[in-house]
């Protein structure tokens, strides 16, 4: 509790309490214009009320007519990705981007203020698409656009496209949707730049998944599709969660691919996250003489005191890029972190790339210091302003620090020893410089009325650890598809036949995987 401010934050329990209770009275109307595909279904059932409230206070929006247009290399269709496309078997000519309004705040139909949400329609290569499919990948802070212009040809994906239209969008405040600018802070203190980054933009406020979640309820009326068929990576399976709990009626096959649960933004789910990626990176450095063998010629460590050694040595001393750029220990486990996120051959050649510049070679050197080119803070303070809607209002310090003295801080986190300086990091408490913090859904998400959902986790996901899909699927009554190996991003990502032909299935036909189904990389 926030005890300087505590009429303001009564309030705010009050209404993250009622937040799901109204639900009830959120409701859709089915007619309008301009819809996103042609001879789309604007069939409504009588006992269909999950929206009707949102249509009825914003039916101008609700009424809007798009204007599309060919997309471009500024909507992220470049020469190359055309190219690609096409190769794929995708219509180049038939990808089509737009803007559509958006309530500024979904919540007080009194300001009439709007935003635009930058969209791309994908046509679908079969002859009859049975809807459209909604797809977000995460971040928070990431990209819709680009996102399904790449998983259009992503492998095993092509009976989904020849079944569905493609729809992705940026999230408000995210790349082309009305962005926030939060670049220029002038501090190093978060509390401080997501002081400034809300100032400059009041946009901050009304940037939460719930807000999300009810633009791409818009987005599914626009389209004509009478429930939201929709596939969404890490965050964007809150997202997926948030439309179930909001609009049960108009959730259609849902896939939530590297799913966390309602407490994703809390202080222990973020200490986790930390020991599941510090495990992962010990795991990965562990592995080099065993899974990479033949792969990778000298390997820069072996297990966890080597590497640790290694962080520390550049630490005092670090390799220096051609541009200037440092590299010490911190930058060198960002570099590993960003690793696990890819193949096993790209993980393979990071390694590799690693030993190389230990060994003095100015290229490798080089090639980890591009890695930290650009300035990407505000991204970043995007994805803090929208993980701080969801930080609760009780961060429960107590429970975390029985958490951690439980759990055990690992040696890459400075442990085993707590104390003021490794528990740091993990009691940020910055959030509560947004006002809205803790509005959002922070206890659980359901799913009642809702189509069957399918949940996915990975056992050795350093991003969201698998213990928290469980959870989500068991919240969801979804069923849980489980691949047993590590990494983030289960499905259509070139690892697993197994998990593709499943989801495939499952928005194709309707058909879930058999309860406890495991599946493995091929």
């Amino acid at each position: 509790m926030r005890p300087q401010r505590r009429p303001a934050a009564a309030k705010r329990a009050a209404r993250a309490s009622s937040l799901v209770a109204s639900a009830a009275v959120l409701a859709l109307l089915l007619s309008g214009c301009g819809s996103l595909s042609a001879g789309a279904d604007h069939a409504t059932s009588a006992g269909e009320n999950a929206s009707a409230q949102q249509a009825r206070d914003f039916a101008a929006l609700y009424k809007q007519n798009i204007k599309w247009t060919s997309c471009d290399e500024e909507d992220g269709l470049d020469d190359g990705t055309a190219e690609a496309l096409d190769e794929a078997g995708i219509d180049v000519s038939g990808i089509t981007c737009a803007f559509i309004k958006a309530p500024f705040d979904w919540e007080d139909p009194s300001i009439s203020e709007t935003i635009d949400l930058s969209v791309v329609h994908i046509p679908s290569t079969g002859k009859n698409p049975r809807g459209t499919l909604l797809g977000n990948p995460g971040g928070p802070g990431a990209t819709g656009v680009d996102f399904m212009l790449g998983m259009a040809m992503a492998p095993g994906f092509e009976d989904v496209v020849a079944d569905y239209d493609l729809l992705g969008f940026d999230p408000r405040g995210i790349g082309r949707s009305t962005p926030i600018d939060c670049d220029g802070a002038g501090s190093e203190i978060p509390a401080v730049q997501l002081g400034e980054c809300i100032a400059k933009n009041p946009l901050t406020h009304t940037m939460g998944t719930s807000q999300v979640a009810r633009d791409m309820e818009l987005l599914r009326h626009l389209s004509g599709d009478s429930v939201l068929n929709y596939i969404g990576y890490s965050y964007g399976t809150m997202l997926g969660a948030t439309y179930t709990t909001l609009f049960p009626e108009r959730a259609g096959r849902m896939v939530l691919d590297s799913a966390e649960d309602a407490q994703w933004a809390s202080l222990i789910h973020n200490f986790d996250q930390q020991v599941a990626i510090s495990n992962a990176t010990v795991a990965l450095a562990t592995a080099c003489r065993t899974e990479y063998k033949g792969e990778v010629e000298v390997c820069p460590f072996t297990d966890e005191e080597s590497l640790i050694r290694v962080l520390n040595e550049l630490d005092a001393k670090p390799l220096v890029a051609s541009d200037g750029t440092e590299i010490n220990g911190q930058m060198l486990q960002s570099y590993l972190t960003n690793a696990l996120y890819e193949s096993h051959f790209e993980r393979g050649r990071t390694l590799d790339t690693i030993a190389l510049a230990l060994f003095g070679n100015q290229k490798a050197i080089d090639t980890i210091g591009e890695s930290f080119s650009g300035d990407d803070s505000g991204v970043d303070l995007a994805m803090n302003i929208v993980t701080c809607h969801s930080f609760p209002i009780e961060p429960d310090v107590p429970g975390l620090l029985k958490h951690i003295d439980k759990v055990g801080m690992p040696k890459l986190l400075g442990g085993p020893e707590i104390n003021d300086e490794t528990l740091a990091p993990f009691v940020d408490l910055s959030c509560y410089t947004l006002p809205e913090s803790g509005l959002d859904i922070t206890d659980k998400f359901t799913a009642k009325g809702a189509d069957p959902i399918l949940v996915i986790g990975i056992t050795g996901d350093h991003a969201t650890p698998f213990q928290y899909a469980k959870v989500l699927a068991d919240e969801l009554g979804a069923r849980l598809l489980t691949l047993d190996g590590q990494g983030h991003a289960a499905s259509y990502s070139g690892r697993s036949s197994c998990v593709d032909d499943a989801v495939t299935r499952y928005l194709v036909a309707g058909d879930l995987p058999a309860k406890g189904t495991v599946c493995r990389d091929d």
